[in-house]
């Protein structure tokens, strides 16, 4: 008995350490170790609450089983979980850390390990409120105006985590306006935003209901245009011999206010018909504009009227004439035109040049003191009536021929 006891811990340290090696040598060949993702599902969330942080992602999980059922081996064999319970909310919304608790399904796997062990969970009261709806035409097209939206409700009720409800100023029905002209009559998904007019909120606040109608009428806007007056001269004439020699109107232009389309076809605008029949001295008009039924002036105290004055003066014509050409200044000296007939141009009042004939015209060329011999004179008339001008006289030079008057024979005297 004394040789058994003998260094007897000795002896059973090494009958442990077989046994040990022994039980890690059959494990080792009849399990498996290995590694799964699993999802991550929250539980037991508080009543009135909303979780923040969404989706709480996967754990990574070492587990042991047998080699013969290995191979089964996924990831709806586990569950992992995080209490919502143990979550403090006297703290909400502020991020806390919850542990992560992983539990087999399958009998025969033993769980080693997670990671991560724990994850950042944010959960906040829920809180409810009315919001004012706002409608957001967006840009309205170059041309038109809209009036004020007409909505099928005023005001919605929005749910959801209080520290996001806080933010939320209102809701918008954004809407875009289409360059037709077409009005706006549709259901329209609304937006909850901050006082800034930026999105909050998305996928945390529900909105009750989801959608309004929103009607807006749209026209094109009356715009402006200028253009220039013109008067209307009516029938009748001025009065024989005299004729209009201007037309001046005060304001000479006028701004149009109308639609794009009615005021695209007006260049200009007319004045009521006047009449100048008979007529032989400047006559002022106050003349009414003629205004289409779509179109106004622009300046609303604006009097639809215009001044024109039309200056009248005799009328100015031309006329030719055929005549004879007269050498004046020969003295006793012989003046011989080589043509007899020149062409004068002359100017003045129709109705006395109506009354001249050719024996009223006699050019003349200028033969004071030549000696004889011949030259080229340059012909010119006087005594036009007044009002008349000459205009031209063909051709612009005579060619004249002075002779020296004959000497008489001497007569011879009588034989005594």
């Amino acid at each position: 008995m004394g040789i058994l006891l003998r260094n007897w811990h000795l002896k059973l340290s090494a009958v442990l350490l077989a046994t040990v090696l022994y039980t890690g040598l059959v494990f080792s060949d009849s399990f498996t170790e290995a590694t799964i993702q699993v999802p991550v599902d929250d539980v037991n969330q508080p009543n009135s609450s909303q979780v923040l942080s969404g989706d709480l992602g996967t754990v990574e999980v070492t587990y042991r089983t047998s080699n013969d059922s290995s191979a089964t081996v996924s990831a709806q064999a586990f569950v992992a979980t995080v209490d919502l319970s143990r979550y403090d909310m006297a703290r909400a919304p502020d991020p806390q850390v919850l542990d992560v608790d992983v539990v087999a399904l399958t009998d025969g796997i033993e769980i080693l390990s997670r990671e991560p062990s724990t994850v950042r969970v944010a959960i906040d009261l829920v809180e409810t409120r009315m919001v004012p709806v706002e409608v957001d035409p967006g840009v309205v097209p170059g041309g038109l105006e809209i009036d004020d939206p007409v909505v099928s409700q005023e005001e919605v009720q929005i749910r959801g985590a209080a520290s996001v409800v806080g933010l939320v100023d209102r809701v918008l029905a954004r809407i875009r306006i289409d360059a037709s002209g077409i009005d706006f009559n549709n259901p329209v998904t609304l937006v909850a935003v901050d006082v800034a007019g930026q999105e909050v909120g998305a996928g945390l606040i529900d909105i009750e209901p989801e959608t309004v109608f929103v009607q807006v009428d749209a026209r094109f806007t009356e715009t402006n245009k200028t253009v220039p007056v013109r008067p209307d001269i009516g029938g009748g004439a001025p009065a024989p011999g005299f004729a209009i020699v201007s037309l001046t109107v005060e304001p000479s232009v006028v701004t149009l206010r109308g639609l794009p389309e009615v005021l695209s076809e007006i260049d200009e605008v007319l004045t009521e018909p006047l009449s100048i029949d008979g007529l032989s001295v400047d006559q002022t008009f106050d003349a009414a504009l003629v205004l289409g039924d779509d179109v106004r002036l622009a300046q609303a105290s604006a009097e639809p009227t215009v001044t024109v004055t039309a200056a009248i003066l005799p009328s100015v014509s031309s006329r030719t004439f055929v005549v004879g050409v007269v050498c004046e200044g020969a003295g006793e000296n012989a003046c011989l035109p080589a043509i007899d007939q020149l062409t004068l141009t002359l100017s003045g009042p129709g109705d006395t040049l109506t009354g001249l004939g050719a024996g009223d015209l006699t050019p003349t060329v200028d033969a004071a003191g030549l000696a004889p011999g011949a030259y080229d004179l340059e012909p010119s008339i006087a005594g036009l009536p007044e009002g008349v001008e000459l205009l031209n006289i063909t051709p612009g030079t005579v060619s004249v021929t002075i002779q020296a008057p004959a000497t008489p024979e001497p007569i011879p005297t009588p034989a005594p």
